[in-house]
């Protein structure tokens, strides 16, 4: 994919040491309200290619998502978890037309998820390689897409928007019907919508911390409790029919220029102990940010954080769609 990279550069792509894309001449972020058309390359994501015949009942046993449910028509998404039901990796999981399976998550933890599932891998007749060079990645907003070749598959978001991979000789192709039809623009315009519709993406500082429902993965329907045993499934079920959840993710609005990286600590005043993480962040602008965090119930209560070494400082909790009463 060396050549995509370097066709991207030359269009104006930059890259920032995670591969999250920016384009010179766009601005930060859309203005939604004005259903504006544009599309992402998504360089910062990676993909795992599943292939041979036991390939669905393997990952069945693996991760929380009903592979049942998967179709070349129906992605979903998931989660794989240590056998503690701490979450590795969330994903969103594809088949493709030659029925390949394709999970789809960020590129920093391919190799740690690859080394996980060898592990179990070699009682199937199954084959897992890292297939992020193979694909590319592109996310469409308030695009119609009419392409003249077959996307190897596709995901479609209850807000809306569309990814789509496409095997990698094919990128500028897909590139230059969607110029045709749309704008370019960079990771923050995508990641925002993620934040704003409470779509956690794990990576290598935050895999391993949280059980998925402090994620909100139920709410993402990337957790069964009906199909069976998998990986991590006995403190999973358990935290929903036994336990009491005591974090979950919710997102947040403060004022600063400063972004902070995924697994910064926040504290709440008063309390003199870690209340959470940050999953994801971005920039809205010169002075605002929006960030997604897992928070304990008693930090989620007050007004004032203070996140990595800031001061404490208000901050405001704005909706995410799936949690409204």
């Amino acid at each position: 994919m060396d050549n995509w990279h370097s066709f991207l550069k030359k269009n104006g792509a930059k890259f920032s040491n995670k591969k999250e894309i920016s384009f010179e001449k766009t601005q930060p972020i859309v203005d939604h309200s004005k259903k504006e058309s544009f599309f992402t390359p998504l360089t910062h994501l990676g993909l795992i290619q599943l292939e041979g015949i036991d390939a669905r009942q393997f990952l069945q046993g693996q991760v929380t998502c009903d592979i049942e449910l998967l179709s070349k028509d129906n992605s979903i998404f998931g989660a794989r978890c240590t056998p503690k039901g701490r979450t590795l990796t969330n994903f969103q999981l594809h088949e493709t037309c030659d029925d390949k399976l394709l999970m789809i998550m960020h590129r920093s933890l391919i190799g740690l998820v690859i080394k996980d599932l060898s592990r179990y891998a070699a009682f199937f007749k199954v084959t897992l390689i890292d297939a992020t060079e193979l694909y590319a990645v592109f996310g469409l907003v308030n695009v119609t897409l009419d392409s003249q070749f077959d996307v190897s598959s596709s995901f479609s978001y209850k807000d809306g928007r569309e990814l789509v991979t496409i095997a990698g000789h094919h990128a500028t192709d897909l590139w230059d019907e969607l110029s045709n039809i749309s704008t370019v623009d960079g990771y923050n315009s995508w990641e925002t919508l993620n934040i704003q519709s409470g779509i956690p993406i794990l990576q290598k500082e935050t895999s391993g911390s949280f059980v998925p429902q402090m994620l909100n993965l139920d709410y993402l329907d990337a957790i069964s409790y009906t199909k069976g045993c998998y990986t991590g499934q006995e403190v999973i079920a358990r935290m929903k029919y036994l336990g009491k959840l005591k974090r979950k993710m919710y997102r947040i609005t403060r004022t600063s220029n400063q972004i902070v990286s995924p697994g910064t600590p926040c504290y709440v005043e008063d309390i003199n102990q870690i209340s959470g993480y940050v999953i994801s962040s971005i920039q809205l602008d010169s002075n605002f940010q929006e960030l997604l965090v897992v928070l304990t119930d008693q930090a989620a209560i007050s007004q004032h954080m203070s996140i990595g070494n800031a001061n404490i400082e208000k901050v405001q909790y704005l909706p995410i769609s799936y949690m409204k009463s």
